[in-house]
């Protein structure tokens, strides 16, 4: 299944903070179930303003760019992250809420480590898990093999190389490569788990401590929640202290409350 295009499209416009909303309007027209996903989370932030959003141009003038980008990229992306994958001993909307988390503690961290805003960064941390979307039903049978081998000392993702024959973050890689999404994108989904496989990009480190952090702090961890460690390599590359680490993980807490009804995550189960 495609991602959809003028989601991608409407991503691409927003990247100018000049953006025409008109253009905006024109993109998202071509896909009414996109608008009407994008207008719903607007009109469950818009309640507690008492105000009504009717159409996409009221919702970017009351979200601003980048709340905005955030609705688009949810209501496009909860089809492929909303059902359960009982393979990796997630329930229905627990991937979506990780990647949601995992999305949010990385624009913490970027500015933490002092990095520059980086849209691919927020879209990585929401699709990084994508793989598991379509490997959660052949993993169930799997997954006392899966976790046999990973007792035997094997790192997560051979394990599900040698079970599976790919591994999630590999297949999230491939999927996003079809979708015609940037090379740097395909790159921090294929090494999200391996930032050593590129020790100098701050990027890489950013997705891959953030997504570790989001399943200690708890949100849909799953079965490699058991073995999965941030990288200290990763972490002091970013020049990051455990202090600055507490931190994260406290403002994630309250980030994570606001987007409830932002996202529309209380609707993602």
């Amino acid at each position: 299944k495609p991602f959809p295009r003028a989601a991608q499209r409407a991503l691409e416009l927003l990247d100018d903070p000049l953006v025409s909303a008109g253009k905006l309007v024109e993109v998202l027209g071509l896909d009414a179930g996109l608008t009407a996903a994008v207008l719903k989370s607007a009109n469950s932030v818009a309640l507690r303003r008492s105000r009504q959003v009717d159409d996409v141009r009221q919702a970017l003038a009351l979200m601003g760019n980048e709340r905005f980008r955030e609705m688009v990229f949810a209501a496009a992306s909860v089809d492929f992250l909303k059902g359960g994958q009982e393979g990796y001993h997630l329930s229905p909307g627990d991937l979506w809420k990780h990647s949601v988390a995992t999305s949010l503690m990385v624009e913490v961290l970027a500015k933490a480590a002092g990095l520059p805003r980086m849209p691919v960064l927020f879209t990585a941390g929401l699709l990084h898990d994508l793989g598991k979307g379509v490997l959660g039903r052949y993993v169930m049978g799997a997954a006392g093999e899966v976790l046999m081998k990973v007792h035997e000392g094997a790192a997560f993702l051979e394990a599900e190389r040698q079970v599976l024959g790919v591994d999630h973050a590999e297949l999230g890689a491939r999927i996003v490569e079809r979708w015609n999404f940037s090379a740097e994108m395909v790159e921090l989904i294929r090494f999200h788990h391996q930032p050593q496989a590129r020790p100098e990009s701050k990027p890489l480190a950013v997705l891959h401590v953030a997504q570790a952090l989001s399943e200690l702090y708890g949100v849909g961890p799953g079965l490699d929640a058991l073995v999965q460690r941030a990288d200290e390599g990763a972490v002091k590359l970013l020049g990051l202290r455990r202090k600055d680490l507490e931190a994260a993980m406290a403002e994630l807490h309250h980030r994570l409350a606001d987007a409830q009804a932002l996202l529309g995550m209380a609707d993602a189960a």
